[in-house]
């Protein structure tokens, strides 16, 4: 994954990605809008047939980085936690 910041301001954050699939962006734009200080978080795919990716994040009041990092970290236990559903559901 390559992540570039495009923009970056008091309540808003730009990030372009590459090589990522888009199922992976769509589950922390879940997590961020979960948070009640968000204002938008959006993600679109610049082409059907690259992975390219722009995410976009703006708060009401908190440090953009600081709700991404946050929801990543929330994203991430929850594809622990969906793996380690899916793996005890394949072995019955």
């Amino acid at each position: 994954m390559f992540v570039e910041i495009t923009d970056f301001k008091d309540n808003e954050i730009e990030l372009k990605i590459r090589e990522e699939d888009i199922s992976i962006l769509y589950i922390l734009q879940h997590e961020l809008l979960k948070e009640k200080s968000m204002d938008f978080a959006g993600v679109i795919q610049k082409h059907p047939l690259t992975k390219d990716y722009q995410l976009r994040v703006t708060t009401k009041r908190k440090d953009p980085m600081e709700v991404l990092q946050d929801a990543s970290t929330s994203a991430q236990e929850y594809s622990k936690e969906l793996l380690s559903i899916i793996k005890s559901a394949v072995k019955k």
